[in-house]
């Protein structure tokens, strides 16, 4: 056979190479979906971990605040979203989220049973289990947030096994949600809807003197249905032996 039938035989079959994209709209097509970063290796990824006892960010989530250890929370109920932000230790309604040692941030436990009974009930979670959340860091000039999706959550439950030699080991499985089964992610277009912000329902300035609540002034936005709908857990569980997690 020549080398001029052989490639036109390839065409033929479709077995050959596509090649690249025609433009970046390409990626914007609905057959596109950006994979999870949680069917991933999530470890060192920016994260929440909720406890019912207590909240704690991981060293990724407390390293995008690099130079506060004080953070104020906002709590977005239509959306089931949470949105913190970097504050002042002084301030009123803050939170230490993080200890500074050898002029870095280190992460650390912050107790909350009041605020995490409210998020369980609210989110109707398991109360045996841990919820964690990956971060979507956002910036407008010097205005740094940090969202977290509820509905988003993974849920983890924890069990100590006994070996034949007696040891113990903590094993863990992890379920999400069941509407990311079947699927690899969300197309860039849903990724954009999801993740815009309300900042002027959600956000809110607080002046440290007078104590005066102010909207910030970005454009509004309505939820998205999928953004209004909680879904439960069981679409995918995953076992894990051992926990190489960070906090």
């Amino acid at each position: 056979m020549r080398p001029d039938e052989a490639l036109e035989m390839i065409a033929e079959t479709g077995k050959m190479s596509r090649g690249g994209l025609e433009s970046y709209g390409d990626m914007r097509k609905d057959k596109v979906q950006r994979v999870r970063g949680d069917f991933l290796t999530p470890t060192f990824k920016a994260k929440i971990t909720f406890a019912l006892d207590g909240v704690t960010f991981n060293m990724s989530c407390v390293n995008l605040f690099p130079g506060d250890q004080h953070i104020v929370i906002n709590v977005d109920e239509t959306n089931k979203r949470i949105i913190i932000e970097p504050c002042l230790p002084t301030d009123r309604d803050s939170l230490k989220f993080a200890n500074l040692k050898s002029d870095r941030n280190k992460p650390r436990k912050c107790t909350a049973r009041i605020f995490c009974a409210m998020i369980y009930d609210m989110m109707n979670w398991n109360r045996v289990a841990k919820y964690k959340s990956m971060a979507i860091f956002q910036q407008w000039g010097n205005k740094k947030i940090i969202v977290f999706n509820l509905d988003e959550c993974v849920q983890v439950f924890t069990e100590i096994i006994a070996s034949n030699d007696g040891k113990k080991k903590r094993s863990y499985v992890v379920n999400m949600p069941k509407e990311w089964k079947g699927r690899f992610g969300h197309t860039i277009e849903e990724l954009d809807e999801k993740n815009r912000l309300d900042t002027t329902i959600t956000l809110i300035t607080v002046d440290n003197k007078t104590g005066e609540r102010h909207a910030s002034s970005i454009e509004p936005k309505l939820p998205t249905p999928e953004e209004l709908m909680h879904r439960p857990y069981g679409g995918i569980r995953i076992h894990q032996e051992e926990d190489n997690e960070e906090n």
